[in-house]
């Protein structure tokens, strides 16, 4: 488990295209970052947007990971998990194969 760079902000808006998924992240210093992540196999969240993050950690294995491969053996990547700042719940997961990260701007 490697615990990433941006964190304590808040998760602002998630958008996807065909193979990608985008999640724009305010974080406490004003800077808006995008994330994207390449190649997504899958992705669930519960109450991400809008909500207050405390950690974002990349795992090699996890159980999301495993019930996407076991639905298609060919897909597959890492989790990527957004934990909530109020109780450290995941709020949002992403499998995937990577992801880029941009600071797009400052708000305010």
């Amino acid at each position: 488990m490697i615990k990433l760079a941006f964190a304590d902000g808040v998760i602002e808006k998630i958008t996807c295209s065909h193979e990608d998924l985008f999640v724009d992240f305010l974080d406490w210093q004003e800077k808006l970052w995008v994330i994207t992540f390449k190649n997504v196999s899958g992705f669930k969240g519960v109450g991400a947007v809008g909500s207050e993050v405390s950690e974002f950690i990349e795992e090699e294995d996890g159980a999301f990971l495993q019930e996407i491969v076991s639905l298609d053996p060919l897909e597959g990547g890492r989790n990527y998990c957004f934990t909530s700042a109020r109780g450290g719940n995941v709020i949002l997961i992403v499998v995937a194969k990577c992801y880029e990260v941009e600071v797009v701007g400052v708000k305010g």
